[in-house]
């Protein structure tokens, strides 16, 4: 194996180029580096630019850069978060891709068909091409794009200037929107991968554990690994409520009047992120409905033996009272603890998940989704009117 064979971050064009130009040797921190980096290249100059030509702070003729909260939630917060995100993300993935080529999981005559299916996701993380059509994507609006538009409409905002894109608006447009765009692009190929790996894994031939603690057939560990994706929900949950804070401040829209357009992303990116999942549901399906056969049969015949212990134990019970033979009752077996046993297991195997994941693991994508939307109540009414609500829901 590789020395990066079960990463889906270190590989790609993006990355070989970096490790060209020694920018990943040395440096025990560097996401840090990249992040604080890649803000200074997409937010500095149009600060710069913007406090020249008198944009930069709140004005009463339109919406400044400081006053911009969409564009300060995407270049300060969305874009750092997705690139410290990624180490942190990668880690607990090729962990469990390592997991997943344990012999419990994939015998040995299995193995052939894991290996194929993980070289066919680095050759997809390998390939530059992927990569540069991320590139292209990014930069396609910019290209393609006719005349420029305002944000909002009817406001006059620090990008324009008789209708013409400012120094301040170009560099926006033209470098910081492509990086932001970029790095969104990544992700959602990495998600891609994943997903691929996801899909191939039901014909590769697992050997799954339906008694297995986890409750999920030894695959729990999947749900944990999807998690990494929330990053994506709450990436876009900042973009969407930066958007949201610039249409209640510039265009009076109400909170209750983008409810839909709030639950429906939580929601929605919700199912998304966890959907990959769904395809090993048949497969845990049967392999729940093969073994619930099998420890049927095997309960049938353990329930037959601790019967017949039981009667007999009784009778020796009744000989010893009338003090014809020595004591000997159930309780001086270990029939009684070995089917309490047996009972305990059969009944985790009927409570297993047919899906690789669980409640908490939804409950953490969704509140990656929701928690930057939580702001907005503030927008929507005063904190004391806010208290005062919650008083009168807990009291």
């Amino acid at each position: 194996m590789a020395q990066h064979g079960y990463s889906l971050m270190r590989g790609g064009l993006v990355h070989r180029l970096m490790h060209a130009a020694g920018v990943l040797r040395g440096h025990a921190h560097l996401s840090w580096w990249l992040a604080v980096g890649l803000v200074a290249v997409s937010l500095v100059p149009p600060l710069v630019l913007t406090a020249l030509d008198g944009t930069l702070l709140p004005r009463s003729d339109g919406m400044a850069l400081a006053g911009d909260y969409a564009t300060l939630s995407r270049l300060l917060l969305a874009l750092p978060l997705l690139v410290l995100a990624a180490p942190h993300a990668d880690a607990l993935l090729r962990n469990a891709l390592r997991q997943l080529g344990h012999a419990s999981l994939v015998p040995a005559r299995r193995a052939a068909h894991l290996e194929q299916l993980l070289q066919r996701v680095r050759r997809g993380r390998d390939s530059p091409l992927p990569e540069l059509l991320c590139l292209l994507i990014a930069l396609a609006p910019v290209v393609l794009a006719g005349t420029a538009v305002n944000l909002l409409p009817g406001v006059a905002d620090w990008r324009l200037h008789a209708g013409q894109l400012t120094a301040a608006g170009r560099w926006y447009e033209w470098v910081s929107v492509p990086i932001f765009r970029l790095l969104g692009l990544l992700w959602l190929w990495r998600f891609v991968l994943w997903t691929v790996l996801l899909c191939g894994l039901p014909r590769v031939g697992l050997r799954l554990h339906a008694e297995h603690p986890d409750g999920a057939g030894g695959l729990a560990f999947l749900g944990l690994a999807q998690e990494r994706f929330a990053i994506l929900a709450l990436a876009g949950g900042l973009l969407l409520a930066g958007a949201c804070v610039n249409q209640m401040v510039w265009l009076g829209e109400s909170l209750y009047g983008l409810r839909h357009l709030l639950v429906g992303y939580v929601v929605g990116v919700t199912a998304l992120l966890i959907a990959p999942l769904l395809v090993l549901m048949p497969t845990l399906m049967r392999a729940k409905r093969h073994a619930l056969f099998r420890f049927d049969a095997l309960g049938n015949r353990a329930a037959a033996v601790f019967d017949r212990r039981w009667q007999a134990a009784g009778a020796d019970d009744a000989a010893a009272t009338a003090g014809t033979a020595d004591a000997d009752t159930l309780l001086d077996h270990g029939d009684a603890s070995a089917y309490a046993d047996f009972s305990g297991v059969y009944q985790g195997l009927v409570r297993m998940s047919a899906v690789p994941f669980t409640r908490w693991n939804l409950l953490w994508i969704a509140l990656h989704a929701a928690l930057p939307l939580c702001p907005l109540a503030l927008m929507a009414m005063s904190v004391d009117e806010l208290v005062k609500k919650l008083v009168g829901i807990l009291a």
